[in-house]
């Protein structure tokens, strides 16, 4: 059975956005990740009206679910978007689900 789980580890504020720290469990092994948001990806998925990091937090979900374990340690939010058919709107569907 393939059993995936992620942890958002940190926030930090960026030039240009922020940078976000994950924790992969795959299997019993861990790897770690990190991934950027810009503000303009920022606005341009949610308007700025959602937490930048619940936009992070869904965007690493989907990139999981994705890409598994060949997800890169660092990565942009839009090379998932470039990467990942339908990218916005599985994104904001995995925001507005509930919890």
């Amino acid at each position: 059975m393939d059993h995936r789980a992620y942890t958002l580890d940190g926030e930090h504020e960026t030039p240009n956005g922020w940078l976000y720290t994950f924790t992969l469990e795959h299997d019993g092994a861990k790897s770690d990740h990190e991934l950027t948001l810009s503000w303009v990806d920022h606005e341009h998925l949610v308007g700025g009206a959602i937490a930048p990091e619940h936009v992070a937090f869904a965007a690493f979900g989907l990139a999981v679910d994705e890409l598994g374990t060949s997800l890169p340690a660092r990565f942009d939010l839009s090379m998932i978007r470039r990467r990942v058919e339908g990218f916005d709107d599985r994104v904001k569907a995995r925001i507005n689900a509930p919890l």
